[in-house]
């Protein structure tokens, strides 16, 4: 049961973090002041994309992975809920009007893998002691 919710999980939260990523990247494109400064954003993030279409997918299958291996479990489970968590707060920290209920429902899945995650993080903690 663990391996179904961790996967389902690190499914759910893909497109969180493409968000949250997102936001990152709009906040610092609007902190820019002028034509230079916009492109030389342009120009850095050209190498954070060119190594993350590669470095992201592996690191995905990697925690999704890591979820099958019983002695890490526990480790997965949190890595899992702080990139939801993590996701969730920059989501909604960045977010250009105030959250209402109707972007709380959007990220309730966010939230759901977080505490699904959270759970498993210290159902596995239990059974090892």
């Amino acid at each position: 049961m663990n391996k179904l919710l961790h996967t389902v999980g690190a499914i759910v939260v893909v497109p969180y973090v493409l968000l949250a990523t997102f936001f990152l990247y709009v906040g610092e494109l609007a902190r820019a002041r002028g034509l230079g400064a916009l492109i030389e954003i342009a120009w850095n993030s050209l190498d954070w994309l060119a190594w993350g279409i590669y470095v992201a997918p592996a690191l995905w299958i990697c925690l999704v992975a890591t979820g099958f291996v019983p002695s890490l479990q526990r480790a997965s489970a949190l890595c899992l809920c702080l990139l939801a968590a993590a996701s969730f707060l920059v989501v909604v920290s960045l977010s250009s009007s105030q959250v209402g209920i109707g972007e709380l429902i959007v990220l309730l899945p966010c939230i759901g893998a977080a505490a699904t995650s959270a759970w498993v993080f210290v159902r596995i903690g239990r059974k090892m002691k």
